[in-house]
């Protein structure tokens, strides 16, 4: 029996040591982590701190106008918005259209996926069709409002910073993005945004880091769980912006922390799809370089009321 119990005695002293190390490894590493002096991008010019927020028109102001189109962007603009944003496409003979949906339905009076349609297919179709305004009208609808193509938009505006997102896990849709970006000089002026992941490395990659891009889902997930559990310093990041919801899953997304952190890095942190005006005024106190919203008058509106200048 004594020696049984001295078993268990050496046995539990055993246990008890090696929980010890464990614990010491790991609030090491911990302290070694937050040693570490954070990798920071050399300069960022979407970075708003201690200062007014961009207003970003979500698809060029979609509860304001037609989403994704000529008329939206050209409204927008004369309310005097800091940014558009809005998605690209492929149609079928190869063009870089302007289109969320990977189906026309929604938005205009035609059927089918963009991708079965030629431009000049795609612009018989009225992109003005359901939009309803304030008056329960269908105020564009028979007006000429078509899809515009990428060139299209930065013909028109291209003195404009932009968000642009890449709808599509699709190599030729990238690399014919990329081509126009070039063309017109935009890539000081435009920052990509793509939920694959594996787009957004790839468009990095062709543009040789030339044109900044914001995260993709996986490595934005893995950079909030990571932020969350106070490790963010290991998780390297060559993007200029983190596009976020205001929240994912148990996540709060909003906390000064997390933006502060983004902040230490020179990354940029834009909220999407924000038209909640109590969330905006939130979004300002905590130090938010972007707001993403359907109606960009009734966000500039605020901004003023409050004395933020545009």
């Amino acid at each position: 029996m004594e020696i049984v119990t001295e078993k268990r005695k050496t046995r539990g002293r055993f246990v008890r040591n090696m929980l010890l190390i464990v614990l010491a490894v790991i609030i090491l590493f911990f302290l070694i982590v937050q040693i570490i002096p954070v990798k920071k991008n050399e300069s960022n010019t979407l970075l708003r701190e201690g200062g007014k927020p961009d207003v970003i028109a979500h698809r060029g102001g979609a509860g304001i106008a037609p989403e994704n189109t000529l008329e939206a962007f050209k409204l927008s603009d004369s309310l005097g918005v800091d940014m558009l944003e809005f998605d690209v496409r492929l149609s079928k003979d190869g063009q870089v259209v302007v289109m969320h949906d990977e189906t026309i339905d929604r938005t205009t009076n035609g059927e089918g996926k963009v991708s079965e349609y030629s431009v000049e297919e795609l612009k018989s179709f009225d992109a003005g069709y359901h939009f309803v305004g304030p008056d329960g009208s269908f105020t564009y609808r028979g007006k000429g409002v078509t899809i515009p193509t990428l060139t299209e938009v930065f013909e028109s505006y291209s003195h404009f910073p932009m968000v642009i997102e890449i709808k599509e896990n699709d190599t030729k849709l990238a690399d014919e993005f990329a081509d126009i970006i070039f063309q017109f000089g935009m890539q000081d002026k435009v920052i990509i945004g793509s939920f694959y992941d594996e787009i957004a490395n790839y468009f990095y990659d062709i543009t040789n880091g030339e044109v900044a891009i914001s995260t993709a889902s996986a490595t934005t997930k893995k950079y909030v769980i990571f932020q969350k559990l106070f490790l963010g310093n290991i998780i390297p990041l060559k993007e200029q912006a983190l596009q976020l919801p205001t929240h994912s899953s148990i996540f709060d997304l909003t906390t000064k922390k997390l933006i502060d952190a983004a902040h230490e890095r020179n990354i940029a942190v834009q909220y999407w799809t924000i038209n909640d005006l109590d969330m905006v005024e939130y979004l300002l106190e905590q130090g938010a370089d972007g707001i993403m919203t359907d109606y960009p008058n009734k966000v500039i509106h605020l901004l003023r009321q409050k004395g933020v200048d545009k």
